[in-house]
């Protein structure tokens, strides 16, 4: 299912984001994969250079992305995938296939990857949605219990067409 950019942001803007996400029921929603624009994606950690470059390679040279990156179905923070979404970013490409989950269940927990700096589920979502912040590269790692985040496999092309497309209906509809 792909979620049109520009009806995404017409709805934050009339709505805002709190109340768009009451309309979503994060039960059903949750544990599903979704191509959504990149944009209204939230980071909480940085990157890594090299380790984009080494990413990058794979990407490139298999032409899809193989797994989708986790994302809170409430505040659409990045919990992880940080690395292939700067990649896509880097490339050009503004839609990215997205696996929900409801960030406050317990079936996903967080530790911190980092002695000096302690994280929690309410630390992470408070960088990233009210101090608009990040955390430095791989400083939490999200484990999840009962499910597995399986491989979509999407293909590069697919992306890319999809994001020509989606500027050609923002234009239509700017004019």
């Amino acid at each position: 299912m792909v979620l049109d950019i520009s009806l995404l942001n017409f709805l934050l803007s009339k709505i805002g984001r709190d109340r768009l996400n009451s309309y979503f029921d994060p039960y059903k929603d949750s544990l599903k994969t979704y191509i959504m624009p990149i944009e209204v994606l939230r980071p909480h950690e940085g990157t890594l250079d090299g380790y984009i470059e080494y990413i990058a390679r794979d990407i490139i040279a298999s032409g899809y992305v193989k797994y989708p990156i986790v994302v809170d179905i409430r505040t659409l923070v990045i919990l992880d995938g940080h690395h292939r979404v700067e990649i896509l970013r880097r490339l050009g490409i503004k839609y990215i296939p997205v696996f929900l989950v409801d960030y406050l269940q317990d079936y996903i927990d967080v530790y911190p990857l980092r002695k000096d700096i302690p994280v929690t589920k309410h630390s992470i979502i408070d960088m990233a949605v009210f101090k608009k912040a990040i955390y430095p590269p791989k400083t939490s790692r999200h484990i999840y219990y009962g499910f597995t985040v399986l491989p979509t496999y999407t293909p590069l092309d697919h992306l890319k067409t999809l994001t020509v497309e989606m500027s050609k209906s923002d234009t239509a509809l700017n004019h």
